[in-house]
């Protein structure tokens, strides 16, 4: 069973198949892939929100690749309702939360995060 840390705390997932129509999968060009916020079932039956990119789909699954509190990257095929994009903002936000606060000044200096420039 794949395992990810989150938050400090273990989590078993499932990792259910991809499409098996594989010539209705479709890709994003890298690196535009999309940023996204996905549910990731989890083995007794809940769901672990993650944030990751998307980088393949077909009409019913999207592939969704994030990486772990020890900088390990998950992947898994996730059903379409599971899976929903991020604006730029809502990224920059969590991009800030997830830098250490020592350094949050050098990135974003005096902006606010969510407020990017035009």
């Amino acid at each position: 069973m794949p395992t990810f840390t989150q938050d400090g705390v273990t989590y078993d997932y499932l990792a259910p198949a991809g499409p098996v129509r594989l010539h209705l999968i479709k890709s994003w060009e890298y690196p535009h892939w999309p940023r996204v916020e996905a549910a990731v079932p989890l083995s007794d039956g809940g769901s672990a929100q993650v944030y990751g990119e998307a980088s393949r789909w077909s009409a019913e699954q999207v592939h969704v690749r994030w990486a772990d509190d020890e900088g390990h990257f998950h992947a898994a095929w996730l059903p379409t309702a599971n899976v929903r994009p991020l604006t730029d903002s809502e990224w920059d936000i969590i991009e800030f939360h997830a830098c250490p606060e020592d350094l949050r000044h050098v990135r974003w200096a005096k902006r606010l995060p969510g407020f990017l420039p035009e």
